[in-house]
């Protein structure tokens, strides 16, 4: 299985070999590592450690630090994005529940990330929170897209104005929660060769996971709610999403 986003710069150094230890132990044979900004962008662009899971990279400003993405750390991105192991720009998105940066700022980091993301030929690893328009109006300036808007809520409607967009679906440990009728819908309406499952370890643990970190080994409960939400064996999940994930990051 892949895990298509994970922080694993975010877990506790000492933590890391045994989570990959159990991650390769359920049968998890590759993670994308998503950066999210200033405190973990060089992490994340340098991360090694001694697994046989293969790591992927994904670089880029979270909506949360958009007010930082000044222009030396464009010309960070810019010169990172060389670095073995890249395969996205992310995340990057929107995202008005926290406000924690300016929403001007916000869609000028996101206007400029998709910018380099067509400008590369790279795909985005996409982040939306209570930004639904804005995040549709934005898409649409940068038409042409690949990418993934990772952790879904936004149920089988949302999920046609992505795949209409050329876009992918990630479903995280949402999907397992008592309250996950939306994330559950989304996992029935995506096309299965649009369709990724992920943790967002070390959030979102699913059931029977749930108050404690998440980690890559627990996306099998992803799945396997996918499953029986499409009403299809988890193997077949498995393999959809697998092929999923290399057709957008690695082909």
């Amino acid at each position: 299985m892949i895990d298509s986003h994970a922080h694993l710069t975010m877990i506790a150094p000492q933590e890391l070999p045994g989570v990959l230890a159990r991650a390769l132990a359920a049968g998890v044979t590759d993670v994308l590592v998503p950066a999210t900004g200033p405190e973990d962008l060089q992490a994340v662009a340098t991360f090694e450690v001694d697994t046989p899971v293969r790591l992927h990279r994904a670089l880029g400003f979270h909506p949360h630090d958009a007010r930082h993405l000044d222009a030396r750390w464009q010309a960070t991105i810019e010169s990172l994005l060389d670095t073995s192991g890249v395969v996205a720009i992310g995340e990057v998105g929107l995202d008005y529940h926290y406000d924690l940066s300016p929403r001007e700022d916000q869609r000028r980091a996101f206007r400029w990330q998709l910018a380099l993301a067509r400008e590369r030929g790279l795909p985005v690893v996409l982040h939306h929170r209570e930004a639904w328009e804005d995040f549709l109006a934005i898409l649409d300036e940068h038409p042409g897209l690949r990418g993934v808007a990772h952790s879904f809520t936004e149920g089988a409607e949302g999920v046609a104005e992505m795949v209409r967009r050329g876009l992918w679906i990630g479903i995280s440990g949402m999907v397992t929660f008592p309250r996950g009728d939306n994330i559950r819908d989304a996992a029935r309406a995506a096309p299965p060769d649009r369709l990724l499952v992920e943790t967002d370890a070390p959030y979102l643990a699913p059931v029977p996971h749930r108050g404690r970190p998440n980690e890559p080994a627990f996306v099998r409960h992803v799945a396997e709610a996918v499953a029986r939400a499409r009403v299809v064996s988890p193997g077949a999940i498995e393999e959809a999403t697998d092929a999923s994930f290399r057709a957008l990051f690695l082909t």
